[in-house]
C-alpha cells in the first residue's frame, strides 16, 4: 500500500502547477499542507475511497497549487491519505477473522471425538468403522489456508540476509539539519540514486550491508542522522505445476519459498505427492522436498528462498498406505520406499493406550491378483517388527478387550458404589467392611455376588446374608471373591415395595404414609398434622389386613383416640403394613353452611344457615326485599342442580351423537346427499355449543308470592339474585334485527315485539316460537298462541331456525329439536342474569 500511495502522489507531483520537479527545501510549509489536507479529510462527511480522496485533494490543490511542488510532500500527502484506507482494510480483515474463527469453532464443535476422549468415556476404537472416513493426511492444510500464504509472505519482516535486487525499494530518512524521506528504487543495473549522494550500487548485498553502507555515507553530511529500511518488496514470478489443485505461473514477494507457492496454488490434489516435490531453476533440480517434515514437526528444508523463474514441481504419489484404528491419528499417509511397520505407526503418532499390540493386522494386496491377511504380534508397543509395508497396505490396530482384570464391582444401596482393586484372598469382608458404608433401609437378610466362571462365563449368582458377614467376618458367608465379581446390596424397598400405612377422617393431611419401624397410631396422627377441632376424642377405629394361608380378611379394632395420643398401650399401638386409621368426626358436628342474598334484599351479604331452614326464614332475617325488587325475574341456583345439569347435557350429547349416527346411514342408504351435509353440519355446530354450554343450576322459583318459597329448603352454596325493576323485553334468533326493547306496558304482546325487530326470517320456524319469562320458566307455541302472549319486562322471545325434516326421520329431528331447547334455555338464563345485573348497576 505504501508503493501504492507514493505512486498516487508522484502522478499528483507530476500534474501540479509547476511540472519542473522543483524541490524546495521548506518541508514544514509541507507537513502544514498534508495537515491542511488532512483536516479538511476529518471534518468531511464522504467515506474515504479512492474517489473521494481524489476529490479531495484536487479540491486543495486548486486552492493551494504551491503545496506540491516537491516530491516528499506529495508522498506524505499519499501516505496520510492511504493510512486511512489501510485502517479500513485492517478493520474488514478484522471482522473477516472473527467470521473465519467462528466457523472454525462451529466446524471444531461437530468435529468426531478425539482417541484419547473415545478412550476416556470407555468407547472402543473399531478400526473398521474409520475405513471409509480416513482422509490423506496433509490435504486439509492446505485447503483451509489457500490464498494466505502470499498475504503472509509480504506482510513478514526482513530478514538481514535478505538479498536486494532491482524493484526493492528503499526508505532512506534524515533529520536534524535537513529532515527529509527518500523512496528509493533499485534500478535495472542494481542502484540507487541517493539524493546528495550519488548512485550506489546495492544489488546482490545483504539487507544489513545495505544498511550499513548507505548509513556511512549518509553519516558525511555535517549535523543530520540517518535511517535506512526496506519498502516495497520486489516481487517473482514463479512456476507451481504438477499434481496441484492450480497450476500455473504466480507472481509471490521475493520472500517467498516453496511452503508459501504451494499454499497459493492451493496444496497438491489427492492424486499428488508430499514427499517428493521438487523445486528446478534453469532446468536443473535443485532440490527434492519433503513436506511431512515441516508438517510433523515445523522443520524442513522447504523453508528455501525461491528465485525469479523458478518451477516447482509436485508429481503423482507412487506409494500410500493406512493406518486405522487405536492411533493417535487415523489417516491415509505417503510413504517412501523400504518403509517399515514401526515408521508408519510413528507417522499415525503412535499407538494408543487402548491399542492391543497382539494383534495388528495388515490388509494387504499381492501381485495385483488378490488380498491377503498378516497378523503381526508385538510384545510392546516400543517393540513393534520390523515388518516392510507396501504399496496399498492398510494396518489396523485393534481395540484392547481385557477391561476389569482384578476389578471386584460394589453395587446397589451403598454409599460408594463402583470398582474396587482385587487383593490376593480378598474376602466379602474385605470391601464390605462395616455398617457406615451402608445406606439406610439396607436389607440385611439377602444379598447376591454375580459372578461368571469359565469356560462357558455364563452368569450365575451366589446368595449371601450381608448381617451374617458383618457380624461374623470369615464365616460361611464371607465369600472368597474372583475378577470382576459384582456384590449386589439391595435396598428394602426392592423386596417391600409398598411398606405403607394411611389415615382418613378428622386429621388435618389424611393420606399414605411410609411404614417405619416403630410407627405408631399416635405417630401416624401426628405426622398427618394432628388432630382438627371435628375430631372425635372417643371414635377411632384401626382396620388391619391379616392372611391366614390363601385367606385374607380384615379386621377392625376399636380406638380411644385421646387414649392413643396420650400413648396408651392399649390403643396407642404399634403399626403394620397397609394398616388404615379413621378417626371419626364428633357426634353432631357439622360444617358451616353459607347461603348468598345479593340484589334488592335490605341486607344482602353472605348468611350462615342452619339445618332445616328455609327461603322464607333466612329472607325475613335479611330484612326481606326492597320496593324497588323485581320479584318476576329472582334468580336462585344450587350447586347440586348444576351438577345434575351438566350430567343431563352430557348425556344428551351423547344419545344426539347416537342418533346422528343411525340418521346419517339411514340416509346415506336412501341416496339423501344435499339433506344429510345439512344434517351432518347442524348437528355438529349443536355438539359444539352443547359442550362449551356452562351450567347455572337454576332453580325456577316464581318469588312474587311467597307460598311458592315458604317451604323451600336452602343448602349450602345456594344464591339469590333479586334485581331491580326491569323495563325491557329482548328478542333473538331467526329475526331481522335480534334487539332489547323498552318494553311499552300498553303494548305487551309477542307480536309487537316481534314487528319491533323485522320479522321472521325465512328460515326462522314460526311454530316453534317459545317465550323464556324473566323467572325461567318457558312458554311455548304448543302451550298457546305465542303471538297473543302478553310479556312482562324481561321476557326474551325466541324465534328457532326452521330444519327441514323428511319422513322416516322424524325421532332423529324431534330430539336435535330438543337438544337445541335445551341448549338455548341454559344459554338465556345465562343473558338472563347479566341483564339483570347489568340493569341492577
Amino acid at each position: 500500500m505504501a508503493g501504492a500511495t507514493a505512486r498516487r502522489a508522484d502522478v499528483f507531483y507530476a500534474s501540479s502547477s509547476t511540472g519542473r520537479g522543483l524541490r524546495v527545501n521548506r518541508p514544514a510549509m509541507f507537513r502544514s499542507a498534508a495537515a491542511a489536507v488532512l483536516s479538511l479529510l476529518a471534518a468531511s462527511a464522504l467515506p474515504f475511497d479512492k474517489s473521494g480522496q481524489s476529490f479531495l485533494i484536487e479540491k486543495y490543490l486548486k486552492q493551494n497549487p504551491q503545496a506540491l511542488t516537491s516530491r516528499s510532500a506529495a508522498t506524505m500527502l499519499a501516505d496520510s491519505l492511504g493510512m486511512q484506507y489501510r485502517k479500513s482494510v485492517r478493520a474488514d480483515s478484522t471482522r473477516d477473522s472473527a467470521a473465519a474463527v467462528d466457523s472454525l469453532a462451529q466446524k471444531q464443535d461437530k468435529a468426531p471425538p478425539s482417541v484419547y476422549q473415545q478412550l476416556f468415556r470407555y468407547k472402543i476404537v473399531n478400526p473398521d468403522s474409520l475405513i471409509g472416513s480416513l482422509e490423506i493426511f496433509g490435504q486439509n492444510v492446505f485447503r483451509r489456508n489457500t490464498g494466505l500464504a502470499g498475504l503472509n509472505a509480504s506482510a513478514a519482516s526482513v530478514p538481514a540476509a535478505y538479498p536486494v535486487g532491482p524493484g526493492d525499494e528503499i526508505i532512506v530518512m534524515i533529520w536534524g539539519r535537513i529532515n527529509e524521506e527518500n523512496r528509493l528504487v533499485v534500478d535495472r543495473n542494481g542502484t540507487v540514486n541517493v539524493p546528495r549522494i550519488g548512485p550506489i550500487q546495492v544489488a546482490g548485498l545483504s539487507f544489513s550491508s545495505v544498511q550499513a553502507a548507505l548509513g556511512e555515507r549518509l553519516q558525511t553530511i555535517e549535523g543530520v542522522k540517518a535511517s535506512v529500511t526496506m519498502g516495497q518488496l520486489r516481487s517473482i514470478p514463479v512456476f507451481v505445476v504438477g499434481e496441484v489443485v492450480s497450476p500455473g505461473q504466480y507472481t509471490l514477494s521475493a520472500l517467498a519459498n516453496a511452503v508459501t507457492a504451494l499454499f497459493e496454488a492451493g496444496g497438491p490434489t489427492p492424486m499428488g505427492s508430499l514427499r517428493t516435490v521438487e523445486l528446478r531453476r534453469g532446468g536443473s533440480l535443485v532440490r527434492t522436498i519433503d513436506f511431512y517434515d515441516f508438517l510433523l514437526s515445523g522443520r524442513s528444508d522447504s523453508q528455501l528462498r525461491l528465485q525469479p523463474d523458478d518451477v516447482i514441481f509436485v508429481p503423482i504419489v507412487s506409494s500410500m498406505a493406512a493406518v486405522a484404528g487405536n492411533v493417535r491419528r487415523s489417516a491415509i499417509y505417503e510413504i517412501k520406499p523400504k518403509s517399515k511397520l514401526r515408521e508408519l505407526l510413528e507417522l499415525a503418532g503412535g499407538i494408543t493406550p487402548a491399542g492391543w499390540i497382539n494383534r495388528i493386522q495388515i490388509e494387504r494386496l499381492k501381485e495385483n491378483a488378490y488380498q491377503t491377511v498378516l497378523d503381526v504380534r508385538g510384545e510392546s508397543a516400543s517393540a513393534i517388527p520390523d515388518i516392510a509395508i507396501e504399496d496399498g497396505d492398510i494396518v489396523k490396530v485393534y481395540p484392547v478387550v481385557n477391561y476389569n482384570e482384578r476389578v471386584v464391582f460394589l453395587e446397589g444401596n451403598v454409599k460408594r458404589p463402583g470398582q474396587y482393586a482385587l487383593a490376593d484372598g480378598m474376602k466379602l469382608s474385605g470391601i464390605i467392611t462395616g455398617h457406615d458404608i451402608l445406606l439406610p433401609e439396607t436389607y440385611f437378610a439377602y444379598s447376591v455376588v454375580q459372578r461368571f466362571d469359565p469356560p462357558s462365563y455364563l452368569a450365575r449368582i451366589i446368595p449371601f446374608s450381608l448381617e451374617a458377614v458383618l457380624s461374623a467376618p470369615g464365616g460361611p458367608d464371607d465369600l472368597a471373591l474372583q475378577s470382576k465379581d459384582r456384590v449386589i446390596i439391595y435396598n428394602r424397598d426392592y423386596f417391600e415395595p409398598d411398606r405403607s400405612v394411611s389415615i382418613d377422617g378428622a386429621v388435618t393431611i389424611p393420606g399414605k404414609y411410609k411404614l417405619l419401624e416403630n410407627l405408631k397410631v399416635r405417630d401416624l396422627i401426628l405426622q398427618a398434622g394432628g388432630l382438627r377441632e371435628d375430631a372425635s376424642p372417643s371414635r377411632g377405629e384401626l382396620y388391619r389386613r391379616t392372611s391366614d394361608r390363601e385367606t385374607v380378611t380384615t379386621r377392625k379394632i376399636d380406638l380411644c383416640v385421646s387414649c392413643a395420643m396420650a400413648d396408651d398401650p392399649q390403643h396407642n399401638l404399634l403399626l403394620e403394613k397397609f394398616d388404615r386409621v379413621y378417626v371419626r368426626r364428633k357426634e353432631g358436628w357439622e360444617d358451616e353452611k353459607t347461603v348468598v342474598l345479593s340484589g334488592e334484599v335490605r341486607f344482602p351479604g353472605t348468611y350462615v344457615v342452619f339445618e332445616g331452614e328455609s327461603l322464607e326464614k333466612l329472607i325475613e332475617r335479611a330484612g326481606g326485599f326492597t320496593e324497588d325488587a323485581y320479584l318476576s325475574a329472582a334468580i336462585y341456583t344450587r350447586p347440586s342442580v348444576k351438577v345434575f345439569e351438566r350430567k343431563r347435557i352430557d348425556e344428551y350429547i351423547q344419545q344426539l351423537q347416537r342418533d346422528v349416527a343411525q340418521a346419517t346411514a339411514a340416509m346415506a342408504s336412501a341416496g339423501a346427499g344435499g339433506e344429510l351435509t345439512q344434517i351432518i353440519e347442524q348437528q355438529t355446530q349443536l355438539i359444539e355449543k352443547l359442550k362449551a354450554t356452562i351450567p347455572l343450576g337454576r332453580v325456577v322459583i316464581d318469588m312474587t308470592d311467597s307460598d311458592n318459597y315458604r317451604n323451600f329448603l336452602v343448602e349450602h352454596g345456594d344464591e339469590l339474585t333479586v334485581p331491580g325493576n326491569m323495563h325491557t323485553v329482548s328478542v333473538i334468533g331467526e329475526v331481522y334485527n335480534q334487539a332489547t326493547y323498552r318494553f311499552v306496558p300498553q303494548q305487551p304482546s309477542v307480536s309487537f315485539y316481534l314487528g319491533k325487530s323485522g320479522g321472521l326470517k325465512p328460515s326462522g320456524d314460526k311454530n316453534g316460537m317459545y317465550l323464556i319469562l324473566a323467572n325461567g320458566s318457558v312458554v311455548s307455541n304448543r302451550m298457546r298462541k305465542i303471538r297473543s302472549y302478553k310479556m312482562n319486562p324481561g321476557d326474551v322471545l325466541v324465534a328457532p331456525q326452521k330444519i327441514s325434516t323428511r319422513m322416516g326421520y322424524k325421532s332423529f329431528m324431534e330430539t336435535l329439536d330438543a337438544a337445541v331447547k335445551i341448549l338455548t334455555v341454559s344459554s338465556l338464563a345465562v343473558t338472563s342474569i347479566i341483564s339483570a345485573k347489568a340493569l341492577q348497576d
